[in-house]
């Protein structure tokens, strides 16, 4: 009953920034309202310019009208103190010296690290850790969500809260990954969708370590 309560636009942008570009009869469905109904609301919100719409055919049937995030859309989702975060970066690189930065990025990752486990303390499981991780991490601003398959877990998160830091320095994704990988240090994880190289939101594929 919640969702239904939130206005179209915020549901909407929410869908379309976890579940990628989406077709209007799929809106419709997944946010309960007709498909006029969807068409009408859509249309408002590409005259704000947070979404965009192209023609596409999918599978066998007609052209479908399918809809997306624009830039403007995308950055209503927060990229926490994105600009600050960038400026002081650059200014420690000039005064202190890149090694010196690449300690510091080391040392919050291991700072976040620790915050991580104490939340995960007692859930033995890897579903539940990584359940519990996602919650954690969803709290944080990164949209996280997992999926379990015949291969293990694939986690996945639909927004960086700390993109353009990240894209300033590549470091913050190592040590993201080094987070990840200490988190789960009884699994093997591999990086398979990444934002930074073009990718639509970062995954992760987390498969438990063999016996053997």
């Amino acid at each position: 009953m919640e969702s239904k309560q939130r206005p179209f636009k915020e549901r909407a942008v929410d869908m379309l920034k976890a579940s990628g570009p989406q077709p209007l009869s799929a809106l419709a469905a997944e946010l309960k309202v007709t498909v006029e109904g969807a068409r009408s609301q859509m249309l408002k919100l590409a005259k704000e310019g947070l979404v965009t719409s192209t023609v596409s055919v999918i599978g066998r049937g007609r052209p479908q009208q399918v809809w997306s995030l624009t830039d403007l859309g995308h950055m209503r989702f927060p990229d926490t103190h994105a600009a600050l975060t960038v400026r002081l970066m650059e200014v420690m690189k000039e005064t202190l010296g890149e090694l010196a930065v690449a300690q510091v990025i080391s040392a919050n990752g291991d700072k976040g690290t620790n915050k991580y486990l104490q939340e995960m303390t007692g859930v033995m499981d890897l579903e539940g850790r990584i359940s519990k991780f996602v919650a954690i991490r969803s709290r944080e601003g990164y949209m996280a969500q997992y999926i379990k398959d015949e291969d293990g877990f694939i986690l996945i998160e639909n927004h960086c809260p700390i993109c353009a830091a990240a894209q300033a320095n590549r470091e913050i994704c190592q040590a993201e990954l080094k987070t990840l990988q200490s988190v789960f240090s009884d699994t093997i994880i591999r990086r398979i969708e990444y934002i930074i190289e073009g990718g639509r939101r970062c995954a992760y594929r987390i498969n438990e370590k063999s016996a053997n």
